[in-house]
């Protein structure tokens, strides 16, 4: 067996809030709440549910009170083994991976302590038929066994080399406490679950959800603030709002609507590592070999179309908008980091030739396409929805709407909520273009099996032969060096179909209200970006 170190593994939308803002400030409110309650504004998840594998993106929602096995440095990001799992080992081949518990960890309202046991019942509920959780397919497959009180292992029938990123900040399981579900069933669960987090569960009711901390957490760490209310608010200005009213301490914000809240006294909270990156998908392209669902009218299943579209667009101009005081970059390929397997710099140098904003070369692949005239359905629909961790979402959208209907297409915004693009998505109808974001940065297999291979996949919209053929070869080697040779490959051949609309690298920031919160320290390694509510900081 090879031992794993814990620690080592490592334009428009401006302002209806200025009404809101006005009056506020008019009328003097800062309104400190009392520094002991904290209640933060941040987007809605895709299901109101305290079933975590129910839900395409509830983890900021549950991350108070529900734990993976792999904790995070709130610095660094890196994976330790502060966590439920004290440490880890994998067999040479990594397919069977063994994780020993930490001894003593308690489950909230006095259903015993943390054993095997729940990690083995959590992998059944999160491995379910109707489980939708993204990546679950990475997590399924594997035979689990508590090898005594504090030791569970995963054997998989074919190697898993990132495991250890199904059950950290990414995590595609919580561990839930099987006392209780012997006791009460999944209802139980609906009504006050018991997890092992900092803050447990006290009640939820439409649009909010209330913790409160725990004294005794086994870490030592007893948070600040002794509530915590998170309340589900999809408009930027009525998040503002809240904020400058004092009903909320911390608000997830666009930073178009951030320096309005800094102009008022308010203050910022960054992730100390980029959280994400943001693209735009080229949907319902499910053309491998006899799929019915392939639809080969759509107009951007023609490699110029989506050429055209990438170069519509006036990405420098876009990251100014957005962006206005940093935290972001702009990103030549989604789902290639750097020091992530295949990573290739030369993709970086091609970036500004082949993707530049250019409306004479968009023209000229226009005319070459026949579009509009060569379609039976012009039109390119193009989803506006609200995605919890990154506010810009909406006005990225609109902000392509202009440049692509300035460029001469036919564009159509539809206003969709998250859960229902997840849904079309996995009902394979998703026939738009939709954004989506790799939060946080998957590593480069993690990536091609969410987002290029895997059917059904909430937010996936290219899936062809050669893809498919290059994952499945990678998946099924060990070897780093041909491993990484295929995962450079495999982003060379989707950065020269412009398979999606790779936009920007981005870091996590909140307003937070400096009367009541004096700071907050978190990674980035979550799909919502924030994480460690513990450590948000109350002014003394």
């Amino acid at each position: 067996m090879t031992t794993v170190s814990a620690r080592a593994t490592g334009l428009t939308r401006r302002l209806a809030a200025g009404v809101a803002l006005a009056s506020i400030m008019a009328a003097g409110a800062m309104g400190a709440a009392e520094a002991r309650q904290l209640v933060a504004a941040v987007a809605t998840p895709s299901a109101e549910t305290n079933r975590f594998w129910a839900a395409s993106s509830a983890w900021h929602a549950l991350d108070p009170a529900l734990e993976g096995l792999v904790a995070h440095d709130p610095v660094t990001g890196e994976m330790t083994g502060d966590g439920l799992a004290e440490s880890w080992e994998h067999n040479e081949d990594f397919t069977v991976w063994t994780f020993k518990l930490r001894e003593g960890v308690q489950f909230h309202h006095g259903y015993g302590e943390l054993t095997a046991d729940d990690v083995v019942h959590s992998y059944m509920l999160h491995t379910r038929e109707d489980a939708i959780t993204p990546g679950v397919e990475q997590l399924r497959g594997a035979e689990v066994e508590a090898l005594d009180r504090y030791t569970v292992q995963f054997t998989y029938p074919e190697p898993r080399l990132e495991k250890l990123f199904l059950h950290g900040g990414r995590t595609v399981m919580k561990i839930y406490s099987k006392a209780q579900f012997a006791q009460e069933g999944l209802e139980g669960y609906d009504e006050r679950f018991a997890g092992t987090g900092h803050y447990q569960f006290v009640s939820r009711s439409p649009g909010r959800i209330f913790f409160e901390s725990v004294d005794d957490h086994y870490s030592g760490i007893t948070p600040d603030f002794t509530e915590l209310e998170l309340r589900f608010v999809d408009e930027p200005a009525t998040k503002l709002a809240m904020l400058l009213s004092g009903e909320a301490q911390v608000a997830d914000l666009p930073r178009e609507l951030m320096a309005d809240a800094l102009n008022a006294g308010m203050d910022v909270a960054q992730s100390s590592r980029a959280t994400m990156q943001t693209d735009i998908v080229f949907n319902g392209l499910y053309c491998e070999s006899g799929d019915p669902a392939c639809r080969t009218d759509l107009p951007w299943y023609d490699v110029r179309i989506r050429e055209a579209i990438n170069r519509a667009l006036n990405r420098e101009e876009m990251l100014e908008v957005l962006f206005p005081g940093g935290g972001a970059d702009l990103l030549p390929r989604f789902a290639m980091v750097e020091g992530h397997e295949g990573y290739d710099p030369t993709l970086v140098e091609r970036f500004p030739d082949e993707y530049a904003h250019d409306l004479d070369k968009v023209a000229a692949l226009l005319e070459e396409a026949n579009y509009p005239d060569g379609f039976a359905d012009p039109i390119i629909p193009l989803v506006l929805t609200a995605v919890a961790g990154q506010p810009e979402i909406p006005l990225q959208t609109e902000l392509a709407h202009h440049y692509l209907t300035a460029a001469g297409f036919e564009v159509e915004i539809r206003e969709i909520d998250h859960a229902g693009v997840g849904a079309l998505g996995r009902a394979r109808e998703l026939y738009m273009l939709n954004p989506i974001r790799n939060a946080p940065p998957r590593p480069s297999e993690v990536a091609f099996r969410a987002f290029y291979t895997n059917p059904g996949g909430p937010y996936q919209g290219w899936e062809d032969d050669w893809t498919s053929e290059k994952v499945a070869a990678m998946l099924g080697s060990i070897d780093l060096e041909e491993r990484d040779q295929i995962a450079r490959e495999i982003f060379n051949y989707l950065f020269e179909q412009y398979n999606d609309i790779p936009l920007f690298e981005v870091y996590t920031q909140v307003a937070i209200n400096p009367e009541v919160v004096a700071g907050w320290q978190f990674p980035g390694v979550t799909s919502s970006g924030f994480s460690h509510w513990h450590m948000v900081e109350a002014v003394e």
